[in-house]
């Protein structure tokens, strides 16, 4: 009986040992993974691209029909719509006058600097002599600034030792493109040296048409003797010329209007030249009643 509190002893003993042992062991940390943290790349911050702003600027003008060409606005003379201005030296400033006459021009330069001074100018005036300056400098927006215009006549006369003629203006031809019965996309005025081109081979060019439909020799033989009218027009940006040619005017004024007669035989002929290949196109001449 005695040997068993020894053994309860003995065993309590190892209990304690055991116990002590595990105190003394540190405890086992477990790791716990870190989730890496993405490196962002900076970004750029765009930067605003620098803009110059326009330079806007204004004038007015005015135009007027100077019926007496005294280049003072008389009353009763009219407003004249149709001119073209320009307010220089700016650009994108053109302006037409409208019915009243008025062309209020504004104008736009790129960039921060208004060009100074400025000057209002007639740029286009179709079938006009300007009858004041053309170009006034601008003082003041707030003033109207007036130009005189005096309608042109509707040909100019051309003479020479071999020829007489009339240049008609483009605005004139417009008014005849009826007569005409050419399409045209726009019109021009021929000047001298257009009409020297085509007289100088005119005399070869119905040489080499003298079997053709037309006996032209006559022509050529009294090739001095006819008047001539030059119109010009406008064909696929080509500039051609409708001469009219005629011995006889039959009592018209043919420095105002074309001479038309229906028939009257070689009196009366018809040509159409390129002034931009110095060529002849065609050939047309009256019958006989």
């Amino acid at each position: 009986m005695a040997q068993q509190p020894v053994k309860q002893l003995i065993g309590l003993f190892i209990f304690l040992l055991l116990l002590g042992a595990a105190a003394c062991t540190p405890p086992t940390v477990e790791q716990i993974p870190v989730r890496e943290t993405p490196t962002v790349e900076p970004t750029a911050v765009p930067v605003a691209a620098h803009i110059e702003a326009d330079c806007f600027q204004s004038a007015t003008a005015l135009a007027w029909l100077d019926e007496n060409g005294d280049g003072v606005q008389d009353e009763g003379e009219p407003p004249l719509p149709g001119i073209e201005f320009v307010l220089e030296p700016t650009v994108y400033s053109r302006t037409l006058s409208d019915e009243n006459g008025i062309a209020a021009i504004s104008a736009t330069t790129p960039g921060l600097d208004c060009p100074e001074p400025l000057t209002i100018a007639v740029s286009r005036h179709d079938g006009y002599t300007v009858t004041t300056a053309s170009a006034v400098p601008v003082i003041s927006i707030s003033q109207i600034y007036a130009f005189g215009f005096q309608p042109l006549p509707m040909a100019t006369l051309i003479e020479t030792e071999t020829y007489q003629g009339a240049l008609f203006t483009a605005v004139s031809t417009a008014e005849f493109i009826n007569w005409l019965d050419e399409p045209a996309d726009d019109f021009w005025t021929p000047t001298e040296a257009d009409v020297a081109s085509f007289e100088a081979g005119l005399a070869q060019f119905l040489q080499e048409n003298s079997e053709g439909q037309w006996d032209t020799l006559p022509i050529i033989e009294r090739l001095p003797e006819y008047t001539r009218q030059y119109f010009g027009f406008v064909q696929n940006e080509e500039q051609l010329i409708f001469a009219n040619m005629f011995c006889d005017a039959m009592s018209s004024d043919w420095l105002e209007a074309p001479v038309v007669v229906a028939d009257g035989g070689n009196c009366y002929l018809q040509i159409i030249f390129n002034a931009d290949a110095n060529t002849y196109l065609s050939l047309y001449v009256n019958g006989e009643s």
